[in-house]
């Protein structure tokens, strides 16, 4: 079962493909780290394809719901964002909040 609350996200170019993980987000954290010391924690990891086919944010947040998760409407609407995601310090990677599908958000 899926846990409750927001999730944290993270696209990212590893090895010339694209990869989405998903994790729970704790009020503290900030981000996902791509090599978190507890692989428990991360609900969904997924290849998405070649990275050489560039950053596709509409195709991104689709897989998200393909695996149960939608963005958090509040992220569209931030500055910088395009289509709820984020770029992060490092290159090739983007970041967004997401709570599972069952949840109410809006």
């Amino acid at each position: 079962m899926t846990p409750a609350g927001p999730h944290r996200a993270l696209v990212y170019v590893l090895n010339g493909r694209w990869r989405l993980i998903v994790a729970p987000l704790a009020s503290e954290e900030r981000e996902v780290r791509v090599e978190d010391p507890d692989p428990v924690r991360q609900l969904v990891v997924r290849d998405l394809g070649p990275a050489d086919s560039g950053f596709a944010p509409a195709s991104f947040g689709h897989r998200l719901i393909e695996n149960g998760f939608i963005i958090d409407p509040s992220e569209r609407a931030k500055p910088g964002t395009v289509n709820g995601w984020s770029r992060t310090d490092d290159p090739d990677r983007w970041q967004t909040v997401c709570y599972p599908t069952s949840e109410a958000v809006g």
